[in-house]
């Protein structure tokens, strides 16, 4: 059974936000994940919330400020570490299988509607690796389908700028095999500049939580679903936007542009290009436009149907 536990004495105040610890056991193997919920006073009927997935080697936290852009505009924002991230347990940057990965989005989503109660629409907010998360869901369980109304997809990491050769590919093949928790060297790690704002990435490597762990499993199971994801037609069954920075060194936008319009399918699909943004498009300088574009993404598609 999933389990929540909600720490109301770990009600933090941060410039004038609420937040609240939460802690929840993966329905896979009991492993805890810890997330973040930031409330919105109880005065107006929220027209959605919001659930950040975060990228890899990252943690939720790093999400704050963007919740609380949210927040000042009536939408609470949901946020958790993924497992071997932040202050989720496991070891750094271990996704153990698909059932694992997937398992652990489904139970925030169940937290989200049976603990919060919330029954407005969920729009996810996935950035890079999380992209990833929730496309494979997509692709891998059209049987059971994510309790969400609405996808923003920022930077995914799918058509990366140094493909991996077919050596990579066989190595971690054969140590995943025999060492499925080594972590592997492939050239992307905390020392990258994934945003334009100097200060945001002295931050970012002198994080205590940050980390460039790629265990030889995780990397087979995310090279197996990029190749999937970019040969595969993906008809999305809600709204998606897909952004995306112009100047992103890790995944180009004309190689995302390309799979967009090849591969992704749906009734409401939109691709926005943000020149002179990098991969975390939510940190560069000029994110104001970011967050306001992306509240009147939301907006336009539920204010009318909740008030």
């Amino acid at each position: 059974k999933r389990k929540a536990e909600i720490n109301k004495n770990n009600l933090d105040k941060a410039d004038g936000h609420s937040e609240i610890r939460f802690v929840l056991l993966s329905p896979y193997d009991k492993l805890r994940l810890v997330g973040r919920y930031w409330p919105v006073p109880e005065v107006n009927k929220p027209n959605a919330v919001v659930l950040f997935v975060h990228g890899s080697g990252e943690h939720c936290q790093r999400y704050r400020h963007v919740a609380h852009f949210f927040n000042e505009h009536q939408i609470p924002c949901v946020a958790y570490d993924l497992r071997g991230n932040g202050l989720s347990d496991g070891p750094k940057g271990y996704i153990p299988n698909m059932d694992a990965w997937l398992g652990d989005l489904e139970c925030v989503i169940k937290y989200i509607r049976k603990d919060l109660h919330f029954t407005m629409p969920l729009v996810i907010y996935a950035h890079g690796t999380g992209c990833v998360n929730c496309l494979a869901h997509i692709l891998q369980r059209r049987e059971s389908r994510l309790d969400c109304q609405a996808m923003i997809l920022s930077t995914p990491s799918i058509c990366l700028k140094e493909r991996p050769t077919a050596l990579v590919f066989y190595v971690s093949r054969v140590v995943s095999s025999l060492i499925p928790r080594l972590p592997l060297l492939i050239g992307i790690n905390y020392t990258n500049e994934y945003t334009n704002d100097k200060e945001i990435v002295e931050t970012y490597r002198n994080d205590p939580l940050v980390h460039d762990q790629w265990p030889a499993q995780t990397i087979c199971l995310l090279l197996k679903l990029a190749k999937s994801l970019e040969t595969t037609v993906i008809q999305f069954p809600v709204p998606v936007m897909i952004q995306h920075g112009a100047d992103d060194n890790i995944t180009p936008i004309e190689l995302i542009q390309k799979w967009a319009e090849d591969r992704v399918k749906g009734d409401d699909v939109m691709f926005k290009n943000w020149p002179g943004h990098r991969h975390e498009i939510h940190n560069d300088m000029g994110r104001e436009d970011v967050f306001n574009h992306a509240l009147e993404w939301i907006e336009k598609r539920f204010k009318t149907e909740q008030n």
